[in-house]
Order: C-alpha cells, then sequence, then structure tokens
C-alpha cells in the first residue's frame, strides 16, 4: 500500500462469506484485520457469543484507535446499520482511501445454512431472525449508502464454486463486469425496499 492510508470495508450479510474475503485481503496487504465476531473469538474461544458487548467495545477502540493514528487496516460488518458512516466520515478527514467490498449470495437461505453450518464447525451464531433481518438491510445500505461514500467499491458473488467479480466501481463509475449476475443483485437491491 502507499502512503495514504487505506479503510478497506468488507461488507455483505452474515452467511456471505465476509470473513474469509477480509482475512485475504489483510492477509495480502500485510494490514491488520478487525472483526467483532473475531475478537469476540479471542475473547471467549469456547462461547464467543458471550463476550459480544466486551468484543464491540474492543472493536470500536481498534477501528477509533486505527484511524486516529492514520493505519491502514481491513474491518468487516454487515452494514445493515448506519453506525459505519461515522467511521467512513473521520477517515475521509484524515485522507484515508475508501474501498468497499460488498460480498453477496442469491438468497436469504444460502446464508441461514451457512451460519448454520458453521456452527457445526465450532464457529460463531448468529439467530436466524437477525441474519432474515439483515439480509436485504446490509445490501439495500451498502447499495443506497454506503458505495456513495466511498472511493472506490466492488461487489462479489460467493454463491457458487468460487467468488465472481460482479460489478466496480468509484464515485461517478459503475462498471459491470458479469451482467447476469449484477441483475440479480440489482433485483435483491429493489426487493429489499419491501
Amino acid at each position: 500500500m502507499s502512503d495514504i492510508p487505506h479503510l478497506l470495508i468488507v461488507g455483505g450479510p452474515n452467511g456471505s462469506g465476509k470473513t474469509t474475503v477480509a482475512m485475504q485481503y489483510a492477509t495480502a496487504a500485510s494490514i491488520p484485520y478487525y472483526g467483532a465476531d473475531a475478537i469476540a473469538a479471542s475473547i471467549n474461544p469456547l462461547y464467543p457469543t458471550s463476550a459480544r458487548v466486551e468484543a464491540g467495545r474492543k472493536f470500536v477502540r481498534s477501528v477509533g484507535d486505527a484511524i486516529a493514528s492514520n493505519r491502514s487496516f481491513v474491518v468487516e460488518s454487515t452494514l445493515s446499520g448506519r453506525s459505519f458512516r461515522n467511521y467512513m466520515s473521520d477517515a475521509g478527514r484524515r485522507g484515508y482511501a475508501i474501498t468497499i467490498v460488498f460480498v453477496f449470495v442469491d438468497t436469504v437461505d444460502v446464508c441461514v445454512a451457512r451460519v448454520a453450518e458453521r456452527v457445526l464447525k465450532g464457529g460463531h451464531d448468529v439467530p436466524e431472525a437477525d441474519i432474515r433481518r439483515r439480509y436485504y438491510r446490509s445490501i439495500r445500505n451498502f447499495w443506497t449508502l454506503y458505495r456513495n461514500l466511498a472511493d472506490s467499491w466492488v461487489v462479489l458473488y460467493n454463491g457458487g464454486s468460487r467468488i465472481q467479480d460482479v460489478s466496480v466501481g468509484s464515485r461517478n463509475v459503475l462498471t459491470v463486469r458479469d451482467t447476469s449476475l449484477h441483475t440479480t443483485f440489482m433485483n435483491l437491491v429493489e426487493s429489499s425496499d419491501d
């Protein structure tokens, strides 16, 4: 990475594969990765859900400290809420280059099944109602709010045998790499308004 600090946000619904993608980017760029679920697992490996509140506080501190120190880092979020705009605004004021990598799958049922599979392998759980509620919010918030605050963004599809580039963009540019998957994604954006 250059002298300009970078904030890379890997967003997407629960079970879309955000953590895997975020960790790959962090490793490739040799920069820290912050994720509340990973922090919870480090606090209490046997019962990470019991450490969610403490992990959330530590996550907020870690992200705030990184921005205040102008350090590049990778962070993950469902983006189902609107709190990340504050991080993005702070980082933008400090001269960060901000990129969002948004990972999606084509149905919420895939997300539910993946989280259930993760739990069977000892990973963290997310209540099904939360997964379902966040799925469309995540997609809608990325498209209507967060991508407009980023310097650049990428949409990735992770519902097949490999991750696929769907579209990329910046504030005034959209380049579609896979028309069929982009149409699928835009249909999800439109159905998220219901």
